[in-house]
């Protein structure tokens, strides 16, 4: 039997979606696309209330962390990418790591059609959270 893991974001933004968060989830799910899915490596996919309650996406991804030193470890982790929308009818995305609960990157003023790019962003290793190639911060 797997160990459940403890999801590193508040119970409020995570449990309880409803039929207009779930077709926020499908909106942000179809924008993203599977390509940057299967790069990110993601998994468990599922929609969501979202950081203000007005739908999202929550899944899993394999992605590079910091050390404490600011360097990048040398195998992938598995972080948790929270896709929301905000009141401004922006797009928020929060990434946290499952092990620390340690925030990697939060990334807000995203619309829809930047969506892919700022999520295939996130598969870096350099010294910046995000590639400045597809997104600069």
């Amino acid at each position: 039997m797997k160990p459940t893991r403890v999801i590193p974001f508040d119970t409020a933004h995570i449990a309880g979606a409803d039929e207009f968060h779930r077709s926020t989830a499908e909106q942000f799910r179809q924008a993203i696309g599977p390509y940057v899915f299967m790069s990110l490596g993601a998994s468990q996919l599922a929609a969501v209330p979202g950081r203000y309650d007005r739908g999202g996406l929550l899944f899993t991804a394999r992605i590079l962390p910091f050390t404490r030193t600011g360097d990048r470890y040398a195998a992938a982790r598995n972080m948790a990418v929270l896709v929301s929308t905000s009141p401004l009818d922006e797009i928020e995305i929060e990434v946290r790591e499952y092990a620390r609960g340690v925030q990697h990157v939060k990334v807000e003023g995203v619309y829809i059609d930047q969506l892919a790019r700022v999520l295939l962003a996130l598969d870096y290793d350099g010294t910046e959270a995000l590639n400045p190639r597809y997104w600069q911060q």
